[in-house]
């Protein structure tokens, strides 16, 4: 076991290019099977002094009116940018020009099937390509649905598809990982089918694909899931098994990271409550009858590459406590000075850091639940719905990230959109967390529903998010450009004296160095990321419109 595990390992970080040398290309979401959404290479996009002539270079509409939304995040290897749409096509695009190299499939030809239904975007198998892709050795790696009517009735199951990157070609299509058998929404019996793969990123080594499947349709909703697939073949690894146990949730709604021990981590959803009603009742204490067990939902799990057993998982909110904060961000895995740590935002506003050995928690922000992380039974209005949602970006020993902050038990988990956070990952208390707070400018702070930023991603201290209003921001870490100003780390506290007395912090306000604007529509997507590859950046929209910046 333990060879395989380094085997594993180190293919795993040749595959993702975690050499010693930086590379220039973004060849998976958040760049490598670490998640940690930092380019290491110095370009003038790292540059504080260039950063604020960046522009559009180019951009790329879909031709013959094909239209389509760009939830799926761009990669770029070699200068060839890889990207798929919710019109169910996958493009190969020129780096350096935008024009078309090739498109998956021909025109005319959607990967989508004939289910619909359950609200935008909770659709059964009509989704597209919403699956960010990854690079392997070569070819391309993305999930989306199979039209084919042979699958499923064409309802829209879906498989990996691995392309090569030159041409295109089909090199093979998987086995199907995700399974849609009718298209009734609502409580029937027996319960149909809705998985999808969605907007999970698959984690393509070379031994090993791995990619998680959730479930939409609320009939009742069932069981979360990670499939491996053989690389070499497209078909199911028989000895890799990873389901929610129970009969209801724990969907994967993310791509699994890959941690240094070769081990597989991901977030899950909600177990209890959904349309079709709440498994099993909860007493005035909080103490549940009918919890599945175990209970495999709302938690940070990390598995076993080679069987999907799990190695430990954390679950901070009790299950009668669930009101639907589906662990949904999934993993950045830091590598910091006080050891490697596995952290990551709940949707209810919640950001963890877990120890990544062990899944104790290291710190939890902000920090309400006491030495564990884990709340009590009994207080039930502070875990919903709410839309965090982006995993955090990981830069030396900071944490950047849309959380609730400070604030986000008095004022409501939606106070917190369109705030980025710089957390200490090694501060020794709590006083010293909060590194930099910022509202991003043309993004929806305090309302609506979430979705107001993108993913962080960040290059020499220079961070990069996209907003729900169709803007590109670069902020400037106050260690690489000086801060625009001061707040306190707890912004209901608005001078210094007051801050400090209460035990916050008066932490700088990172300088906006460019703020650029797009098509108007939102480029923030669910989790969408700037990708930064050879000095430029590149962002998709739902507007349908993928965009190369730089200075």
């Amino acid at each position: 076991m333990r060879t395989k595990i380094i085997t594993i390992l180190t293919v795993g970080l040749i595959a993702f290019g975690l050499t010693t040398c930086a590379s220039p290309n973004w060849p998976a979401y958040r760049y490598t099977g670490l998640r940690q959404g930092n380019q290491p290479a110095a370009t003038p996009l790292s540059d504080p002094t260039k950063v604020p002539t960046l522009a559009v270079r180019w951009t790329f509409t879909p031709p013959n009116g094909e239209g389509g939304s760009f939830y799926a995040s761009p990669i770029i290897v070699k200068d060839r940018l890889f990207i798929g749409s919710t019109s169910g096509y996958f493009y190969a695009l020129d780096a350096g020009t935008g024009s078309l190299l090739w498109q998956f499939p021909a025109h005319g030809h959607p990967l989508m099937g004939t289910c619909a239904g359950g609200g935008f975007p909770q659709t059964f198998g009509q989704y597209g390509v919403m699956s960010s892709a990854a690079d392997l050795d070569g070819n391309v790696v993305f999930g989306a649905p199979d039209p084919d009517p042979a699958t499923d009735l064409g309802r829209g199951s879906a498989r990996l598809w691995e392309l090569q990157e030159s041409t295109g070609s089909l090199v093979w299509k998987s086995d199907v990982v995700a399974h849609v058998t009718g298209c009734t929404p609502g409580a029937i019996n027996p319960p149909e089918l809705h998985e999808r793969i969605a907007y999970s990123a698959p984690l393509a080594l070379q031994t090993t694909i791995y990619v998680g499947v959730h479930d939409a349709g609320d009939d009742p909703i069932q069981n979360g899931k990670v499939m491996a697939v053989d690389p070499a073949t497209g078909h199911l690894l028989p000895g890799f098994s990873y389901t929610s146990t129970g009969t209801r949730g724990g969907g994967v709604w993310n791509g699994p990271a890959l941690d240094l021990s070769g081990g597989v981590l991901f977030t899950t959803g909600n177990t209890r409550c959904d349309a079709a009603g709440c498994q099993g009742t909860c007493d005035a204490l909080g103490n549940p009858t009918g919890e599945p067990s175990p209970n495999r939902g709302l938690s940070m799990m990390k598995v076993d590459p080679t069987t999907g057993v799990p190695t430990w998982q954390f679950q901070a909110v009790p299950y009668c406590e669930d009101n639907d904060p589906d662990w949904a961000a999934g993993v950045t895995v830091m590598l910091t000075s006080c050891g490697e740590l596995a952290a990551s935002v709940e949707k209810d506003g919640w950001t963890y850091a877990l120890d990544g050995k062990s899944g104790s928690c290291t710190w939890q922000f902000p920090p309400t639940a006491g030495p564990s992380c884990k709340f009590p039974k009994g207080v039930n209005n502070l875990h919903g719905d709410t839309r965090y949602l982006g995993p955090g970006a990981a830069w030396n020993d900071v944490l950047i990230i849309n959380t609730g902050g400070e604030a986000l038990v008095h004022d409501g988990a939606s106070a917190g959109f369109g705030r980025l956070h710089a957390l200490n990952a090694c501060a020794t208390d709590e006083a010293h967390r909060v590194r930099w707070l910022v509202d991003v400018p043309h993004s929806t702070v305090g309302a609506g529903f979430g979705y107001s930023l993108g993913a962080p991603t960040v290059t020499g201290g220079i961070v990069y998010v996209t907003t729900d209003q169709g803007h590109v921001v670069a902020l400037a870490d106050p260690s690489v450009a000086p801060p625009a100003g001061y707040r306190c780390s707890d912004i209901d506290f608005a001078t210094m004296a007051t801050c400090t007395a209460a035990g916050y912090a008066w932490v700088p306000i990172p300088k906006v160095l460019a703020d650029v604007p797009l098509d108007g529509s939102s480029a923030a997507g669910t989790r969408n990321e700037a990708a930064i590859a050879s000095g430029k950046l590149f962002v998709g929209t739902t507007g349908g419109h993928v965009y190369m910046l730089s200075p």
